[in-house]
């Protein structure tokens, strides 16, 4: 059996074990941990770029247990790059393991790598949008998930029109 093949079996393997993982695996609670959200300027302002960071996700493996933390932080900055607000989202996302023997921590790593933050992103997006509005400031969106993407590859400042004269604010 040369190198390729050992990579090609092993890879096998992971995904077979992730896919077992996965079916013992019951969502049970995904809850916000940590809201933090601050505006570093009166609102409004000209908002020029958006950073989203994503830190590695924790996890906690305690059978029956089974829970992943994840953090997000929007950075809203204006033109010479001045933060101008931010946002920190950390989700506690708790399911139930079925009996059976410990998962591998590959297969745990892999799992948690491709499917925790698609578990969470409703839940970012609507804390994020949530929180901005609350700030006062346009709603920033995360924007929708592919499966080729482990993450959004866009996110959204909704620019909302002024009212005209003699129309009653929304």
């Amino acid at each position: 059996m040369d190198t390729d093949e050992t990579v090609e079996t092993s890879q096998g393997d992971l995904l077979e074990q992730v896919a077992a993982l996965h079916s013992r695996l019951h969502l049970t609670d995904v809850r916000v941990q940590r809201l933090r959200a601050e505006s570093l300027e009166d609102p409004p302002f000209d908002v020029h770029s958006i950073q989203i960071h994503n830190s590695p996700c924790e996890v906690l493996l305690e059978p029956p247990r089974f829970a992943a933390r994840v953090n997000q932080t929007v950075t809203l900055r204006g033109g010479d790059e001045q933060t101008l607000a931010e946002v920190e989202v950390v989700l506690i996302i708790d399911y139930t393991l079925d009996e059976g023997p410990d998962p591998a921590e590959d297969a745990v790593s892999t799992y948690v790598e491709h499917n925790t933050y698609f578990t969470a992103h409703p839940y970012l997006r609507e804390t994020l949008q949530n929180a901005t509005l609350k700030l006062g400031l346009e709603p920033v969106i995360l924007g929708v998930l592919s499966r080729d993407q482990p993450r959004p590859t866009e996110v959204t400042l909704v620019r909302r029109a002024p009212a005209q004269p003699g129309e009653p604010d929304e």
